[in-house]
């Protein structure tokens, strides 16, 4: 924190801040109430509407006997990583790569006997990409009245579309739906924020109203309204925000690919380029020329278009970029790509 910015504690200006209390989250409150008597759930609605720190704050309030493994699956994206996490959390025990899936499957099944045990899976998306479905047919099986499984998702609304038939009949999750923010709830939630953080009447109320009529998205707002901060001395105008927002951007962005590789950094600002050059839809192959002469800049080593078809697809997931799919014709399914544009400043 700078010196001589007008935050007075950042703690709550924190994207992983959770609060006591949520703003228009009564019925979703109720329904995680349940969840003690609820096997498995799915919840989902779009970035930044609370559905993590909601469940994780009502996780909180379950007996001391119920183990609760959580997994971000935007670090943890395949089977095997996801299972080492899960036996870690069962067993107090760092897995090592030598261990066989099977093995730790087995000592999951072991250890969940007689301990009632809930698995969370963020981004769930993310796993889904890989053999996500075969874990979510091996946790639906393995102790069900002791384990249940609970499976976040910022992309889909209806998982029965993303298994296969067996692994959703034998999850039979129960369906949260979290609607996104209006403006006003948004600048609620923001406006709680700034005043637990920010020095007395530094923040206009202008320029919270500009940044909720931009993003609803929590996340994305709370990163505005704290760059804005840290780059004023004296009080938080909405042109000091609209001033900021080239940067909050970025700082957004680079907040949601610090567990991705340097290749997703270089794919996004490949993207960005373009379009700021009005290329926009901007094809696939575009991006990854693009891509290959900014490794150049920097000197890495590029990956294989496959290999960034997946990472493009990652970009997806983490709502930075929006793609058009077309199916057919010579070259098969191709992909026409803008920033996604919500909080990006070229809108």
């Amino acid at each position: 924190m700078e010196n001589n910015s007008v935050i007075q504690d950042p703690a709550n200006l924190q994207t992983a801040y959770r609060p006591d209390s949520f703003v228009d989250r009564e019925s979703e409150q109720e329904q995680l109430e349940q969840l003690h008597g609820v096997r498995n759930l799915f919840l989902h609605g779009s970035r930044g509407t609370g559905k993590t720190h909601l469940l994780l704050n009502q996780v909180e309030q379950l007996q001391s006997s119920v183990n609760t493994c959580y997994i971000p699956c935007k670090r943890c994206s395949t089977q095997y990583q996801a299972l080492k996490q899960i036996y870690q959390s069962c067993t107090g025990e760092t897995a090592g790569d030598g261990h066989h899936t099977a093995k730790l499957q087995r000592e999951i099944q072991e250890r969940t006997t007689e301990v009632e045990t809930i698995v969370i899976l963020d981004d769930v998306d993310f796993l889904l990409l890989n053999d996500g479905d075969s874990l979510l047919y091996k946790l639906s099986r393995t102790n069900p009245e002791k384990l249940g499984v609970v499976m976040i998702s910022s992309q889909t609304t209806d998982l029965s579309q993303s298994l296969e038939e067996r692994t959703y009949s034998s999850l039979q999750p129960f369906r949260i739906g979290f609607e996104p923010y209006t403006a006003s709830e948004a600048y609620q939630i923001l406006r709680k924020r700034a005043e637990s953080s920010l020095k007395p009447e530094t923040l206009h109320k202008n320029a919270l109203t500009y940044i909720v009529s931009t993003t609803q998205n929590i996340s994305q707002g709370l990163t505005w309204l704290k760059t804005a901060a840290k780059d004023t001395d004296d009080r938080i105008t909405e042109e000091a925000v609209r001033q900021t927002r080239k940067q909050a951007y970025q700082s957004y962005v680079d907040q949601q690919l610090r567990y991705f590789t340097q290749h997703h950094s270089l794919l996004h600002q490949a993207i960005r380029e373009l379009e700021e050059e009005h290329e926009t839809p901007i094809q696939t192959g575009k991006i990854y020329d693009r891509y290959q002469e900014l490794c150049k800049t920097y000197s890495e080593d590029s990956v294989s278009n496959r290999r960034l078809s997946d990472f493009l697809k990652h970009l997806e997931l983490l709502d930075l970029v929006e793609a058009e799919y077309h199916y057919g014709g010579r070259k098969g399914k191709t992909r026409e790509v803008t920033l996604y544009k919500e909080f990006d400043n070229n809108t």
